[in-house]
């Protein structure tokens, strides 16, 4: 992923819209470039101040920020288990209906 293209997936990031392959690509972006970090901060926190301007809440970069991205990694990780387990009962019911119909038929 070129630094062009994480730049414009900033706001899907900090949205949680990204899809799990664009999200993947974009963390492991992320963990590598440095000056896509800190433009992910600057955004971060823009957006944050705009959200909370009348709250008057303290943002936390250090704390705030980690947590997201921690939080979108787990929440991709548990969608692929998600997506592999209902991958593994599709098939366990296909083989479950076949010896069905064989045990019936024979």
């Amino acid at each position: 992923m070129t630094c062009k293209t994480f730049s414009g997936m900033i706001s899907s990031f900090l949205s949680g819209t990204l899809e799990d392959d664009s999200l993947r690509e974009f963390l492991e972006h992320y963990d590598k470039c440095e000056n896509c970090r800190e433009e992910v901060e600057i955004q971060y926190l823009v957006s944050r101040a705009f959200d909370h301007r009348k709250e008057k809440e303290v943002i936390n970069l250090s704390r705030d920020l980690p947590a997201l991205v921690e939080k979108e990694r787990s929440s991709m990780v548990f969608r692929s288990r998600l997506g592999y387990t209902a991958y593994t009962l599709e098939i366990l019911t296909i083989l479950l209906v076949l010896m069905t119909v064989f045990i019936f038929l024979r």
